[in-house]
């Protein structure tokens, strides 16, 4: 009689801590710390229930302030990066208008990306070309963020820059060291995995949209900025980190930023963590991100002689990326005016960028007389 009855008793413990893991996983449950009085809901619990939770747990902390956690400007303040304005108007320097999110709880991860976009801009000898002009202007006019934040060892220059900060509105340099060593110690084999280990801490930490500097975004992101974390494919096996909008504190971030604890030196492959295992991660974890499959890299990098001399299909597309570093020398762009009456894919996206419209405009107006004049 009395061995029924432990093991009754037993079962009822094992329910009641499947019930209570169950509210205690999907809700902010007050009663968050009574774990005690139920010894089996820990053990109980699913594998991404478990790396769930201690991904986000150094987050939580800070997650009643919804407000205040998409405030990337006063949280990279508060941070201890020092933040120059270079082109600040329309708002003053100790306070910005911030969405109001809905949600309900951080963990959910149903609170909006903030509205910030995010650029890195890493080593003295790289120029801010005619194509950089561009990916800012098309940030101005589609997503209209609250800050562009150009993370770097120094502020740009040169005529493109100035243009660039005489037309957008709030950027900030934010200024950084860069290390020549992943966090494993190991030297970085190139430049660029500087910048793909900087876009994922920076997101993992502050949240908003990290865009590559010859990104052209051709219409709002606000359906994309529901997501935790939105990543484009870039082809069958590979997503591009040229663009990511992201959450602070989501997961698949914090599983992107760990590969570089493994970091190989000089054995090292180009795209192996930024792209190959990004979509490596994203199968074994899609609950954790949300692939475009269409309208963020496409036409790809093998695809891009359709963005310089081809026309591509691009209505449906959130952004395209230009791949600017494989084109080339003769097709890169040098002025303006030469943009005006190309009837290519790149041809149509900057007519929409600059005039709102990619008509072919065979004459120059008065105003396109005007601008081109300061470069």
């Amino acid at each position: 009689m009395k061995k029924k009855l432990l093991i009754v008793l037993l079962t009822a413990v094992v329910i009641l801590s499947a019930i209570f893991n169950n509210y205690r996983t999907k809700i902010r449950w007050p009663f968050r710390k009574m774990s005690f009085l139920f010894p089996f809901s820990n053990s109980i619990k699913t594998a991404e229930q478990n790396a769930y939770l201690d991904l986000t747990e150094e987050f939580e902390s800070k997650a009643d302030n919804f407000s205040q956690s998409l405030d990337v400007y006063k949280a990279l303040k508060r941070s201890g990066y020092r933040l120059t304005p270079v082109s600040v108007k329309g708002s003053k320097d100790d306070g910005h208008v911030i969405e109001k999110s809905n949600a309900n709880n951080f963990a959910s991860f149903s609170l909006k990306v903030p509205n910030v976009v995010h650029y890195v801009f890493l080593g003295s000898d790289l120029k801010f070309t005619l194509v950089n002009y561009l990916s800012y202007r098309s940030v101005e006019r589609f997503i209209q963020p609250e800050q562009i934040f150009v993370h770097g060892d120094h502020v740009p220059s040169g005529p493109w820059w100035n243009r660039t900060i005489d037309e957008v509105r709030n950027i900030y340099h934010v200024e950084r060291n860069s290390s020549i060593s992943a966090p494993n110690g190991q030297r970085y084999k190139y430049p660029a995995h500087i910048s793909d280990y900087w876009r994922t801490e920076i997101l993992l930490r502050f949240g908003g949209i990290y865009l590559d500097a010859d990104v052209m975004v051709l219409k709002s992101f606000k359906s994309l900025r529901k997501y935790a974390v939105v990543m484009g494919r870039e082809n069958s096996d590979a997503l591009c980190n040229g663009i990511i909008i992201a959450t602070r504190g989501a997961p698949f971030l914090r599983l992107l930023l760990e590969q570089y604890r493994s970091y190989k030196g000089p054995d090292e492959i180009w795209a192996e963590k930024s792209v190959i295992n990004s979509d490596k991660l994203a199968r074994i974890y899609p609950h954790l991100v949300h692939v475009e499959e269409k309208s963020l890299n496409r036409p790809n990098w093998k695809e891009r002689a359709q963005i310089y001399g081809g026309r591509y299909n691009w209505s449906q597309n959130h952004a395209v990326h230009l791949w600017i570093r494989l084109w080339p020398e003769k097709e890169k762009p040098k002025r303006i005016e030469d943009l005006f009456n190309k009837t290519t894919t790149f041809g149509e996206i900057a007519r929409l960028i600059l005039f709102g419209s990619p008509e072919i405009r065979n004459n120059f107006t008065k105003a396109a007389q005007t601008n081109s004049s300061k470069v």
